[in-house]
């Protein structure tokens, strides 16, 4: 196990509008904001395009995987929930990893890793938690060979 303790510098409420690409929006507002190290807490909304990924094994590598192509459709869809991180990449941007779950017009829900590509339909509400006293970062993963999450104290 990987720890680091820290706590929360800032709570940000973030309202993204129609026809805005969530995923787009929330890595302007982490630069713009210089949001390096947080948690997407929660959020909910409503999208008209959905594109997001579930993982696959990779065939003749047993125990390891990768993302397979995205699984995308444009209909409006309820965005039940969303969480991630908020780490700081190699030169020093924000980088998210974010998974949700939408459910259809019938109610059976899909979820998954955040792709671009999910459009607001009437509006996508979320909020955040800058972090203070943790490096929130990613490494390559020798096993995996994904960029995986690796806490470090400051």
């Amino acid at each position: 196990m990987v720890s680091a303790k820290g706590k929360f510098k800032n709570i940000y409420a973030v309202k993204i509008q129609p026809n805005e690409d969530v995923l787009d929006e929330l890595n302007r507002f982490c630069k713009e904001h210089d949001v390096k190290h947080g948690a997407i807490l929660t959020g909910l909304g409503s999208l008209k395009e959905v594109s997001f990924f579930d993982p696959a094994e990779i065939p003749g590598k047993p125990g390891t995987y990768a993302y397979q192509d995205p699984i995308e459709w444009k209909e409006v869809t309820e965005l039940v929930g969303i969480s991630g991180i908020i780490c700081e990449d190699e030169e020093g941007n924000p980088s998210l990893h974010v998974h949700y779950t939408v459910a259809d017009k019938n109610g059976t829900t899909f979820s998954g890793h955040m792709n671009t590509g999910n459009i607001v339909f009437a509006t996508t509400d979320i909020i955040i938690g800058e972090l203070e006293g943790i490096f929130m970062g990613r490494s390559i993963d020798p096993v995996f060979n994904l960029p995986l999450f690796y806490p470090k104290q400051l």
